[in-house]
Order: structure tokens, then C-alpha cells, then sequence
């Protein structure tokens, strides 16, 4: 486990409303070092692990198109895992955080509020 309890709740309270772009934007468990110093790989399991406990916490859902993602988190993750560039280049080719919103990512959040508000981004 990469990020500590209080770092988790820190960044659930930050985010909520965000988008995956913005979630992607904090993917390094020190504030002191910049997002673009941080290895890509390093970076893109902070993230996938940080998605992971949002969602099984209750307080993210995938959807495109207006629909829920199928499966469980777990297979979610997967379909996410698969996706997502696989390389730095990669990343860089497709534009960085404009992959998020290209037909090619398996989805956004939607944001559960407390309320049982869906906010959807």
C-alpha cells in the first residue's frame, strides 16, 4: 500500500468533484516533489490504487455515455489498467491528461456525495 490512511483522506476531501484528470494531477505521495518528477510507473499505481479504494469506498463510480461501468472494481481496474498508456511516450503522444476525456478511456467519475448526490464529470 502506497498511500497512508491520512494521505487518502486527505485527497478523497480535496478531489470530491473532480475529475480523473485532477486525480491524476496528485499522483505522488509527496507533496514536496512535482507530479513530473515522480516515475511514471510509480505514479500510475498511486493512482490506480487511489481509484481503487475511491470506488470501494463508495465515493467514485465509473461511467460513459451516461452509464454505469459494468463489474466488479476490481474488473473496472483492469479495464482501466488495460487502457491507459502503457509508457511515458505514450502518455505524452495522447496529450497527457486529455486521454481522460478521449473515446479510448473506459470512463469518469462520478462523484457519490453524501447526500447520495451523483456529480458527474
Amino acid at each position: 500500500m502506497m498511500i497512508s490512511k491520512e494521505l487518502y483522506q486527505e485527497r478523497a476531501r480535496a478531489l470530491e468533484g473532480m475529475s480523473l484528470s485532477a486525480v491524476w494531477d496528485v499522483c505522488c505521495p509527496n507533496t514536496e516533489i512535482w507530479n513530473d518528477k515522480f516515475p511514471f510507473e510509480k505514479r500510475k499505481a498511486f493512482f490506480f490504487e487511489l481509484l481503487q479504494r475511491l470506488m470501494e469506498d463508495g465515493k467514485i463510480k465509473l461511467a460513459k455515455h451516461d452509464q454505469f461501468l459494468e463489474g466488479s472494481t476490481e474488473e473496472q481496474i483492469e479495464r482501466y489498467k488495460k487502457a491507459f498508456p502503457k509508457t511515458e511516450e505514450e502518455w505524452k503522444a495522447k496529450h497527457e491528461e486529455v486521454w481522460f476525456f478521449l473515446e479510448e478511456c473506459p470512463g469518469g467519475a462520478v462523484w457519490v456525495l453524501e447526500s447520495g448526490y451523483l456529480d458527474w464529470t
